[in-house]
């Protein structure tokens, strides 16, 4: 049953995929046509599982006592975490700056068109987990739906990992550990309530490594293309992965003409747009398109990877202890002046970030998962499956060696790990005494306490949906200066609102919050000096800068837009 799942899954997600681009294209993402299209897409598979009702059928197997334990607890875990996502409106820190916006200038618009924008990641990355958000949000009326995609993809993950772990040969214990592993990795956890896609991603990913090594390379190559058109991580990721798994009847041209138009149907579009903005598929390699916050290391070499190789690994190994941390910090800081490299040096370390303490924090962007990363050392000497545990290994190193460092990166590597959990399943079923299994299990179990209750952006407690927009703000602390503008927006006759963010990029609490308030009110990007400012925008009748006040410059850019009223270090203008 399990495996059937992967493929409804696949095709749901290029259907997702393609619809939206070919409704975009008529500008038709409203209501009444995607709910058409869904209906039409329901009644195909109602006639295809009838047509298919015998090869549909499937064998409910009976877990063994210790198995159930193990699926009770890990579907504890997902329910609870399923009330969070739930519960509260998508709120982490990037979510508010392009996941979600990005999906409100495509709510507008109808289509997926680009829009001028002085963030970039809103328009050139990757959209299918957005596609996903984008869809729940025209047919549900808001943000209500937006975290469950990160959640799904990370019940996917579960599920597709032990479908890994028994084509790896895996026995139904391990493969219970295996599900454990990964339902309890503090980071993905912390991701599984929010609107990110590093989950979404993963889940592709485990799926196209399932039919890989299942030989399916039809199956593989919609799973891979989807894994590209989700985030752009999966290009450092996917291909040691797919030389790992790929066997000799794999390799042919035939094969790689099918995984190549399956990327280019998928990913076409975003392509052309892209290059049609910035002159390359992949679009600007910076934000803001100016090349100075740079993603990729500004060179490429073996002192460069293990700089960043030693960092990451110093990230994931923070705890409680003081002394702990200032012994990883310092180890890392002699190897790096012992191999002659600087640990914030501009060529490898993302400009503003500086190298310091590992934490244990427990919030999705920088958790660590450290008793998981040494669990997986222990697992990392078996010969049994060497290949696979080669293919992750490497695939952190092409991350090393590509990206530059900076603090908030354990979330990206997040899906590595999730991967590398068939690997603890077969060595925590090879374990001598089934009482050091079950230790392992409520080991497991006790590290994902706090991830699950205690996230510091999406707590187990109750709150207000609109007070929880603010949890990942408390460095700004303007959740009032918002709610003023709202309100001074909300009392004019305008709905076309300019906004500035060249100073401040979370623009979407204002939107959601004036949303509520004003159902048809349209946003519109001004201050855009970009590639992208070439997109027509509507004219606004109000306008606000964030966090402008003291800055000459946009006063004086905005000066003979209309009177001026400063909220804070907000400046609204209206006409």
């Amino acid at each position: 049953m399990l495996d059937k799942i992967a493929r409804v899954a696949v095709v749901i997600g290029v259907w997702v995929a393609v619809s939206t681009e070919v409704l975009g294209l008529f500008g038709a993402l409203r209501p009444a046509p995607l709910a058409a299209a869904w209906a039409g897409f329901f009644a195909a598979a109602v006639v295809f599982g009838w047509r298919s009702r015998k090869m549909l059928r499937f064998q409910i197997c009976r877990p063994k006592p210790f198995e159930l334990a193990v699926i009770l607890s890990t579907l504890i875990i997902l329910s609870t975490l399923f009330y969070i996502a739930i519960q509260y409106p998508p709120n982490s820190t990037d979510a508010m700056a392009y996941h979600l916006p990005r999906v409100i200038y495509w709510v507008q618009s109808a289509t997926v068109s680009f829009f001028p924008t002085p963030y970039l990641n809103q328009i050139s990355l990757q959209p299918l987990a957005e596609y996903f958000v984008l869809h729940s949000f025209i047919l549900s009326g808001g943000d209500s739906w937006a975290n469950l995609v990160q959640w799904f993809g990370f019940a996917g993950c579960i599920v597709m990992c032990t479908l890994i772990a028994k084509e790896l040969g895996v026995g139904s214990r391990g493969r219970a550990l295996t599900a454990l592993f990964a339902a309890t990795l503090p980071n993905a956890v912390l991701q599984a309530t929010g609107a990110k896609n590093e989950l979404l991603m993963t889940f592709w990913l485990s799926a196209m490594i399932y039919f890989l090594l299942r030989k399916e390379v039809g199956w593989s190559s919609w799973a891979l293309a989807l894994a590209l058109f989700t985030k752009a991580t999966a290009y450092l990721f996917a291909p040691v992965l797919v030389l790992a798994c790929l066997t000799r009847k794999s390799m042919s041209v035939r094969n790689l003409e099918v995984a190549c138009a399956a990327v280019l149907v998928i990913n076409g579009p975003l392509y052309m747009r892209n290059f049609a903005l910035s002159g390359s598929p992949l679009g600007y390699d910076s934000a803001q398109g100016d090349g100075l916050y740079r993603w990729g290391n500004d060179k490429i070499g073996g002192k460069q990877m293990a700089s960043n190789f030693l960092r990451h690994a110093s990230d994931q190994l923070g705890g409680r202890s003081p002394a702990w941390n200032h012994f990883v910090y310092s180890t890392v800081l002699n190897i790096h002046s012992f191999i002659g490299v600087n640990p914030d040096g501009p060529a490898t370390t993302f400009p503003g970030a500086h190298f310091q303490l590992p934490l244990n924090a427990n919030h999705e962007s920088n958790a660590n998962n450290r008793w998981h990363l040494l669990i997986l050392v222990f697992c990392v000497w078996s010969r049994r499956h060497w290949r696979y545990a080669a293919g992750l290994a490497g695939a952190f190193l092409l991350f090393c060696a590509y990206l530059k460092w900076q603090m908030f990166m354990g979330r990206l590597l997040t899906p590595l790990f999730l991967l590398a959990a068939p690997l603890a399943g077969a060595k925590g079923e090879r374990l001598p005494f089934g009482s050091l299994q079950a230790a392992l299990c409520l080991f497991l179990l006790s590290g994902a306490r706090l991830p699950v209750t205690e996230n510091w952006v999406r707590p187990l407690t109750t709150q207000s949906r609109e007070a929880g927009y603010f949890n990942d703000m408390g460095t700004w602390n303007n959740a009032e200066t918002y709610r003023k503008t709202v309100s001074l927006l909300a009392a004019s006759s305008c709905n076309i609102i300019g906004l500035d963010i060249n100073h401040l990029q979370l623009e979407y609490p204002l939107q959601a919050l004036l949303r509520r308030r004003k159902p048809t009110v349209h946003f519109v990007h001004t201050g855009v000096i970009n590639a992208s400012a070439r997109f027509q925008g509507e004219t606004p009748c109000a306008l606000v800068c964030l966090d402008c006040s003291g800055d000459p410059v946009k006063e004086a850019e905005y000066a003979a837009f209309g009177p001026k009223a400063q909220v804070d270090r907000f400046l609204v203008y209206s006409r």
